[in-house]
């Protein structure tokens, strides 16, 4: 019997976001780099503590938010105030952050998608990987050509405390968005990362456009999987949502 949903969980970058991830990590260090020296800083230094970051965030035990864990893995690298430091860093993504998704061309597909999903009445949220401040989440969302209006919620590092595939990570999402799991489709792009929402219950489709497979993930053959143009397509045969 084919699942019912109430509710979608989207990924962002190589979902809703069509740009390669290897790429846009690539222009925005540059970018965080130059921000970083033009604001005095060292920028060799900054990118090393922000790698320390990320890598922390990858190993958080729960105990702290996604945010606290890399600034304070940050701050053991460079011996800066976290704080202040933060405000500057909050400077670039509300400013010089938006350049680095200049050219990106937005999915038709996607906005097409969303919209056959919102007026359908399902529920939406952006799960992407909780590594960002919201703002940064937020300017993505819209690089995508979409309105981060649309999504009840989008995940960032101050509201997470896991990342992606840890299974709590989507407990934490299941619990925000107030539904269990077998109320949920998951669609991403990764069979490892975004496939693991299936281990709390949720459904899973699969975009293939920039799909990312690694040996620990799931089959995408033996799950729901097409280009974003053919999920878009599918999303429009949906029924109401009761």
């Amino acid at each position: 019997m084919p699942r019912s949903y109430t509710t979608v969980f989207f990924d962002l970058d190589g979902t809703l976001l069509p740009m390669d991830t290897h790429e846009f990590m690539q222009r925005y260090f540059a970018s965080l780099g130059a921000f970083a020296t033009e604001n005095g800083l060292d920028a060799e230094i900054c990118l090393g503590a922000v790698m320390a970051g990320v890598k922390a965030m990858a190993k958080t035990d729960g105990s702290e938010s996604n945010h606290d864990v890399f600034w304070d893995a940050f701050t053991k690298v460079t011996g800066l105030d976290a704080k202040s430091t933060e405000t500057v860093f909050d400077r670039y993504y509300a400013g010089p952050f938006a350049q680095v998704g200049e050219g990106i061309a937005p999915s038709a597909d996607a906005a097409r998608a969303v919209a056959a999903l919102k007026a359908k009445g399902y529920r939406m949220a952006v799960t992407t990987m909780p590594m960002f401040p919201l703002a940064a989440v937020h300017e993505r969302i819209r690089w995508a050509g979409l309105d981060p209006d649309d999504f009840e919620f989008a995940t960032d590092y101050e509201t997470c405390n896991a990342v992606k595939p840890m299974p709590r990570y989507y407990e934490g999402c299941l619990a925000r968005a107030g539904v269990s799991g077998n109320e949920v489709l998951m669609v991403g792009n990764h069979n490892r990362e975004d496939g693991l929402a299936t281990a709390v219950g949720c459904d899973i489709y699969f975009v293939t456009d920039h799909l990312i497979e690694s040996e620990e993930g799931l089959d995408v053959s033996e799950h729901k999987h097409g280009t974003m143009a053919e999920f878009a397509d599918w999303c429009e045969t949906l029924p109401q949502v009761k």
